[in-house]
This record gives structure tokens, C-alpha cells and sequence, in this order.
């Protein structure tokens, strides 16, 4: 009887000493590009990334669930610093634990997982286009700890850390990693990716 759960945002100006209600994303699926959206009970929007973006507009992405991360993520914004968000949409077949980063130069990256490890970036500075997605750790079906588990290759939860104008580090798990010795070993990766506008 619980309604599938949005996402409370809230403003402090003490330096979060004390925080009052901002605004909500209210859980409202797509069922058309989402048609698991209205089975969902308590999960609602799960793992929200949220981004201040230089622009002025407020970015947040937001997970689904329906087992093994293999339902969609939506973004949604807002222009009036979190009072009110346009409605979700739909982007992605799949993804856990969205992670935002706006790097110096405008650029945004967006790095998700399960299956495998995947990277995006925001094209023209428009939510609604996205690049395709850069798999940083592939996912082959049938592989991993079980039949039909992605979690076999890697728990798809990220990192991304800021390093100058145009890089970062971007930090994930690999479960597949081989020593030289040729063992198989669970391993954390941290790779640099530099990205420039054109």
C-alpha cells in the first residue's frame, strides 16, 4: 500500500545545520517506453545523481528497478534550483547507481552500470541527446557468476573524480581481472578519460 517512492530535494542555508523542503520528482513512468513502470511498489525512483550544471538548470538522473539493473534510467530538470522538474523521460535500456560530472569546459559525463560499465556524455548541452554509450567494461550474456547475471562482471557502481578542464578519473569494479599468474581476481580499476568540445 506504499506509493513507489520520488525524490524529496532540500535547501539549506546554514551551511546544513537545517534543511527545509525544496521541491519532489514525482515517480510518473513512461509506460510506453517503460512498461514495468506502474508494477514497481515502494521503488519508485531509486540512486538519484543530481548535477548543479554552469547553466543555471539542475540535471538529476534517476534509477528503476526490476532485478538485475535491467530497467531504464530517466532525467528530468529544473530551472528554478529544484522548486519544480520537468517531467522524466526515458533514456536508457538499463543502469545502477547514475553518476553525474560536469567537467570545466561544459562537457557532462554520465557513468552507469550492470550489465557491464557504461560512459555517456550530454551532446549540444541538451538532455534530451546523448551520446552512445562507451562500454568501459563489456558484458557478455551467459557470463559471470551465474547464467544471466551481470553482476558476474562488475557491480556497476562508479566513481568520477574531477582532475582538470577537460579529464577525469573514472573508478569501477572489475570481477573478471586477470593476474599475470592468469588467476581470476575481483579488481577496482581507476582509468582517465579526457574529453574536448569540438
Amino acid at each position: 500500500g506504499v506509493d513507489p517512492a520520488g525524490v524529496i530535494c532540500y535547501k539549506s542555508t546554514d551551511f546544513g545545520k537545517t534543511w527545509v523542503k525544496q521541491g519532489s520528482i514525482t515517480y510518473q513512468p513512461d509506460l510506453s517506453l517503460d512498461p514495468n513502470g506502474n508494477k514497481r511498489k515502494t521503488l519508485g525512483w531509486t540512486e538519484p545523481a543530481f548535477a548543479a550544471l554552469q547553466n543555471g538548470t539542475f540535471l538529476s538522473v534517476l534509477r528503476t528497478q526490476d532485478g538485475f539493473g535491467k530497467s531504464p534510467m530517466y532525467w528530468t530538470t529544473s530551472i528554478n534550483k529544484g522548486v519544480s522538474w520537468s517531467t522524466p523521460k526515458v533514456f536508457t535500456g538499463n543502469g545502477v547507481l547514475p553518476k553525474l560530472l560536469e567537467l570545466n569546459n561544459g562537457v557532462v559525463a554520465l557513468a552507469s552500470g550492470r550489465p557491464g560499465v557504461q560512459l555517456r556524455f550530454m551532446l549540444n548541452n541538451d538532455p534530451n541527446d546523448w551520446s552512445e554509450p562507451f562500454e568501459m567494461l563489456p558484458w557478455v550474456e551467459g557470463e559471470g557468476s551465474s547464467a544471466g547475471d551481470p553482476t558476474g562482471t562488475s557491480c556497476g557502481y562508479t566513481q568520477m573524480l574531477k582532475m582538470d578542464d577537460n579529464s577525469f578519473l573514472i573508478i569501477y569494479s572489475d570481477f573478471q581481472y586477470k593476474t599475470p599468474e592468469g588467476l581470476t581476481r575481483k579488481a577496482i580499476k581507476a582509468r582517465k578519460v579526457t574529453v574536448k568540445r569540438i
